[in-house]
């Protein structure tokens, strides 16, 4: 799969015949078979598959960063270092500098009682041999350089003040401290938005240039490696199914696994995917032959009794392990249309934030002392959601998005203005109107692994709201839990399970389960897709969809994927520094954005039919103080943009608003 020009070269990194077994008690399963792969200089390798495919395995076994329960055969080759004949101490002096690891969970990796500044210092004076005073100021470079706002402020604070994407941007600047000369990618951009993504990846590209390092990026989101990638390699139960130059390998996929890959993809430019039913088999039941073939539109009796070997047909630049590859053909459906819903728009609004802020109290560090300061993070937002509608709020980490949730789940006061429900204040969380209130509003979080408890079944977690509430006898909460299970497409023998047993899909639809469990209004889906694969996120969205037309829900979903929201929202509000600065129907935004802000997100979303935009990149690391907090990265701005905040501008007659001096003009 290397260029011509690099056959003779000496690659960074080889595998070769590479297979890795977990071991539990006295059985063995291969996880990883027959993995061969070579990196050089200059060359991002794109590894993609769906969860339980054996990625991230394949890097943690390259990094030696696996227990003693797991054994591997075969050789792994990094700039020269046998991996497989060094011991820890030795391989010590690898990583870092040899090869490095970007983790897909930050919050899990960032110690979070030390500040960011102190651990990314002390990992470049190892790495690097620098004195305290040049790895501080090298720490600040690596910071701006990955795109964290204000990083001499940001250097001394802790990873609970920084947002969950701001925490990955410091993952990829530890990883790039020393230099490294493979770098292992896992999810580096599952947790960042769309504009902040596309600095990574160019970042990643320049530094791949500049370094002549090799990476391995691992990704669910064939948007992302078609936007970065030389080459892709397809994995699909720990085995290579395709592999081949990028180009290649998205226009004329031969696997009928990589074609489903591509159809899964949701695609800003419209059309509603085709998603892969079923899923990777475990470890513990996988079949004899192949491993898609339960799961493949194609398959034969020598499908089902023979595992096909990886070969290159002369006439093909693919590498293929599949007894029948086939010709492509891209399925799409027709966008779907307006909401089947009857939504009363003259009636007041079930939801409604008006002029609402939130503001913080932040220690700003200055040369001799630290003062408290406030920082606005909502600033004087306006949105009315109706009984039975949909609306999507968009934006960049640290825009406010969050914050939004927190004042209509009570959890935070609003500075100024008001947050209702019905007419009413919402209350404060801890307040003895709360009990009542939290059954109307809840709350679908990012990462469900975190919003449950390990040590507790699932079933039990389903039923815990209602046992609380007094919702069933409690002779029938189990029935109601079986219920409630069904309606999220969760096989009632998972009742019993603990959360380290279900998927990542399922796991989201679990929590799910739980928040309906209270038969609320509304739903806050908080990023509710952004770390599944695209089969099992557009599986979610599915579900959602069809939640809100059987229990008439109203949902706010917050995301940073535009391309999600197309099948499932009514209305997008665009959010920046804090204020919602172009709000409009899902259709209209994505037909045509009044806001540069809002070009520049959907020039920026990764897709296969286009690459994306990188001149969102070109941004300073804070907020003008006066003005559009836009001016100082719009391409169209004037002297007026950053003297005078600007005009709130009406640009139709259904109740979207820009808020730009120069709406129709850029």
């Amino acid at each position: 799969m290397n260029p011509d020009n690099q056959i003779k070269e000496t690659p960074l990194l080889k595998i070769k015949d590479l297979t890795i077994s977990l071991h539990q008690g006295d059985t063995v399963y291969p996880v990883i078979e027959s993995f061969n792969l070579e990196v050089n200089r200059k060359q991002i390798i794109g590894l993609v598959g769906e969860s339980g495919s054996g990625k991230s395995v394949l890097c943690m076994t390259a990094m030696k960063l696996l227990d003693d329960k797991w054994s591997t055969k075969g050789q792994i080759n990094i700039n020269g270092h046998d991996i497989q004949s060094l011991s820890n101490t030795e391989m010590t002096k690898i990583r870092g500098n040899d090869a490095a690891m970007i983790f897909q969970d930050a919050s899990a990796s960032l110690n979070p009682v030390s500040k960011i500044g102190k651990q990314l210092s002390e990992t470049i004076k190892r790495l690097r041999g620098v004195n305290a005073k040049e790895a501080k100021a090298i720490a600040i470079d690596l910071l701006g350089h990955v795109g964290i706002p204000e990083p001499d402020r940001r250097y001394n604070e802790y990873p609970f003040q920084l947002s969950g994407g701001q925490n990955q941007r410091v993952m990829i600047a530890l990883a790039l401290a020393g230099k490294p000369k493979v770098l292992f990618a896992d999810e580096p951009t599952t947790a960042l938005d769309v504009t902040v993504q596309a600095q990574i990846l160019e970042l990643i590209q320049r530094l791949t240039d500049e370094s002549e390092m090799g990476v391995v990026f691992v990704s669910h989101d064939l948007g992302v490696v078609a936007n970065l990638c030389t080459d892709i390699v397809v994995m699909y139960a720990g085995r290579i199914v395709e592999q081949g130059p990028t180009q290649t390998i998205l226009e004329n996929p031969k696997h009928p696994y990589t074609q489903g890959l591509i159809n899964s993809m949701p695609s800003k430019h419209g059309g509603q995917p085709f998603y892969i039913k079923g899923k990777v088999p475990s470890i513990m039941k996988r079949p004899k032959g192949c491993a898609f073939a339960p799961r493949c539109a194609v398959k034969t009796e020598a499908c089902e009794k023979d595992i096909p070997e990886l070969k290159r047909d002369q006439k093909e630049t693919n590498a293929i392990a599949c007894f029948h590859p086939t010709e492509f053909i891209k399925h799409t459906t027709e966008q779907q249309g307006e909401s089947e819903l009857d939504i009363n728009q003259s009636a007041p609004p079930l939801l409604e934030l008006k002029s609402a802020s939130c503001d913080y109290e932040v220690l700003v560090k200055e040369e001799f002392f630290s003062k408290k300061s406030m920082f606005r993070a909502v600033d004087s937002i306006d949105i009315q959601i109706h009984e039975g509608n949909s609306m999507a709020l968009i934006g960049e980490s640290g825009s406010g998005k969050t914050s939004i949730s927190k004042l209509i789940l009570g959890i935070e006061a609003p500075s100024t203005g008001e947050v209702l429900l019905n007419g009413k204040p919402v209350p404060r969380i801890g307040t003895p109107e709360y009990k009542k209130f939290s059954k109307t509003v809840q709350l679908i979080p990012q990462n469900p692994s975190q919003a449950l408890d390990p040590r507790i079944t699932i079933g039990k977690q389903i039923a815990e709201p209602i046992i609380i509430h007094q919702l069933a006898k409690l002779d029938k909460v189990q029935t109601r839990v079986h219920q409630l299970m069904d309606s999220v497409g969760l096989t009632r023998e998972l009742f019993n399970s603990y959360p380290h047993e279900l998927s990542g899909g399922q796991l989201q639809r679990a929590v799910i389960a739980r928040a309906l469990s209270l038969k609320p209004k509304i739903l806050i889906c908080d990023e509710p897709t952004s770390a599944l694969d695209v089969s099992v996120q557009g599986q979610i969205v599915e579900l959602l969809n069809n939640l809100r037309q059987k229990y008439n829900l109203t949902i706010l979903f917050i995301t940073h994927d535009l391309r999600v929201i197309r099948s499932l929202c009514d209305d997008v509000a665009v959010m920046f520094a804090g204020k919602i600065i172009e709000k409009s129907p899902t259709s209209e935004l994505f037909s045509r954005q009044h806001h540069p802000y809002s070009k520049d997100l959907l020039a920026a979303a990764p897709d296969l039919d286009s690459r994306i935009s990188t001149s969102v990149t070109n941004f300073k690391s804070s907020f003008p103080s006066t003005g559009c907090k836009y001016f100082d990265r719009c391409k169209g701005s004037t002297s007026l943009c950053s003297k005078i905040d600007p005009p709130l501008i009406k640009t139709d007659s259904k109740g979207s608003y820009t808020l730009c001096h120069y709406v129709g003009t850029l």
